[in-house]
Order: structure tokens, then C-alpha cells, then sequence
């Protein structure tokens, strides 16, 4: 499992992945109340960009716990 999350890996995760996936959500949230799927729309914008948001900032701390340590990679 320490293999799959190596700091290559965390820092794609962090700055690649969750934010466009957030942003994404975020978008098709939007779109969703605005052609009066409000329930789904506000399931979108507040499940799962959350769930996004705590994706990178999660990969974040971990990535800077394997930088600080030397054997991170």
C-alpha cells in the first residue's frame, strides 16, 4: 500500500485530480439548480465537492508528512 502512495503520487492526487474533480462537481452542481434539479444540485455541491476538498487536502498533509521524512520515496 506504501508503494501506491509515494509522494509522485500524493502530489498528483493533491494538485491535479481533487481540484478538478471538485471544480467539476462544483459546475455540474450549479448547472443542476439551475435546471431546477435543486435537491441533486445541492447534493453535488455539498456531498461530494466536499468529499473532494478532504481528497486533496488529505493527500496534502500526507504528502508533507513523506517529504519531512527521508524515506519517502
Amino acid at each position: 500500500m506504501n508503494q501506491l502512495l509515494n509522494k509522485t503520487t500524493l502530489t498528483f492526487i493533491a494538485f491535479v485530480a481533487c481540484p478538478i474533480l471538485g471544480l467539476v462537481t462544483a459546475v455540474m452542481g450549479l448547472v443542476m439548480i439551475f435546471t431546477d434539479n435543486v435537491v441533486m444540485g445541492v447534493v453535488f455541491l455539498v456531498v461530494l465537492t466536499q468529499v473532494f476538498i478532504f481528497g486533496g487536502l488529505w493527500a496534502t498533509l500526507k504528502r508533507k508528512s513523506l517529504t519531512e521524512d527521508s524515506s519517502g520515496q
